[in-house]
């Protein structure tokens, strides 16, 4: 009940330009007032791989489908406070014609009636960035009467290769924790991007709390290349109490690190190092719980343990999510030791 009547809160405040009137939202129905997203977003570009990227939260529903757009080749963009998402395609179209960041900012903005409702943040393939605020999203964080948003902060940090934004923040330490994390981060972007909105969250994040969160990388594919998606991470979580900790699972999962860590675990039973094998595929599977192929494998390290009654336990959960896995234990040589209990015979139809 809470949410709904700050929802209701947000389409009041929202729906009336300082002006007195309506102003056109610019998303999925234009009648609708302007749904307003408290958002904090990075964009950015990698000229090692290529790779476009945005990564955003919002205590808004579904802000990983409005927020993000990005071409791989092309650019990137975050469309927020009253997001407009003609905005992605737009800005694609406009840098396809050599317009640089800035020119795609000034060229939608001056077009857009609505331009004082809305954040926007463009980035191209070489790397430049710009970005717009609009006067209303500044004004409304020292609006009295719009208790919403009352002292929040709006504004943005760009540097080389990305650019942080946001509004309704806690603070400008909002933005300034992203943009350190990005820049001193490693591993893949995504991880870096993940990394900044983590650290903007750290510093207070969005003032109202926490819901969404997206993330969305993309990479140029070779030509001649075998490789079929350019899409190399797309996820987003729409609702949540803590959206970064179930984003931060599937990203895992997009990395293939319940593989990798199946693979260690393999290798440690191999040499003999069961305890540590074991704990390594239950890292796994707390990535990834619902894997029927983590549930048979870890029976296949408890079996390799000699501990037969877990290495069941794990087992059956395994066949319970995938039922033909019973015909492959059959005949497993790992569960060899185990052929002659009465519960492993149940379990896998033998005699």
């Amino acid at each position: 009940m809470k949410r709904l009547l700050v929802s209701m809160s947000l389409v009041l405040v929202a729906a009336v330009h300082p002006s007195g009137q309506t102003v056109n939202s610019g998303v999925d129905d234009p009648s609708q007032p302007p749904r307003w997203f408290a958002t904090f977003s990075i964009i950015a570009f990698d000229p090692a791989t290529s790779d476009l990227g945005v990564a955003v939260q919002s205590h808004a529903f579904t802000a990983g489908a409005a927020v993000p757009w990005a071409v791989p080749g092309v650019g990137a963009v975050a469309t927020q406070a009253a997001a407009n998402r003609l905005y992605g395609p737009k800005a694609m179209e406009l840098l396809k014609q050599g317009l640089t960041p800035a020119e795609v900012v000034k060229r939608l903005t001056d077009e857009d009636p609505g331009r004082d409702t809305r954040q926007l943040a463009v980035i191209d393939a070489k790397g430049r960035s710009a970005v717009y605020t609009g006067k209303h999203v500044i004004d409304r964080n020292s609006d009295t009467a719009d208790f919403i948003h009352l002292g929040g902060y709006a504004g943005h940090i760009t540097r080389p290769n990305f650019s942080v934004q946001g509004n309704t923040l806690a603070s400008e330490d909002v933005l300034k924790n992203m943009a350190r994390a990005y820049e001193e981060g490693k591993g893949t972007m995504a991880e870096r991007l993940m990394d900044a909105l983590d650290a903007g969250q750290a510093a207070g994040g969005d003032t109202r709390g926490m819901q969404s969160a997206g993330l969305l990388v993309v990479r140029p594919v070779p030509p001649g290349s075998s490789v079929v998606v350019d899409r190399i991470v797309d996820l987003r979580v729409d609702d949540a109490v803590d959206p970064f900790k179930e984003l931060r699972r599937l990203l895992n999962i997009n990395l293939g690190t319940p593989r990798k860590l199946t693979d260690q675990a393999v290798a440690l039973a191999e040499a003999g190092k069961y305890d540590e094998a074991i704990a390594r595929q239950k890292e796994a599977l707390e990535i990834q719980p619902n894997s029927d192929t983590l549930h048979y494998s870890l029976a296949q390290r408890y079996s390799q343990a000699g501990r037969p009654l877990q290495a069941l336990v794990a087992l059956r959960e395994a066949i319970r999510l995938h039922p033909n896995l019973a015909r492959q234990a059959a005949v497993d040589p790992l569960f060899a030791k185990m052929r002659d209990l009465a519960e492993f015979k149940r379990l896998v139809h033998l005699g």
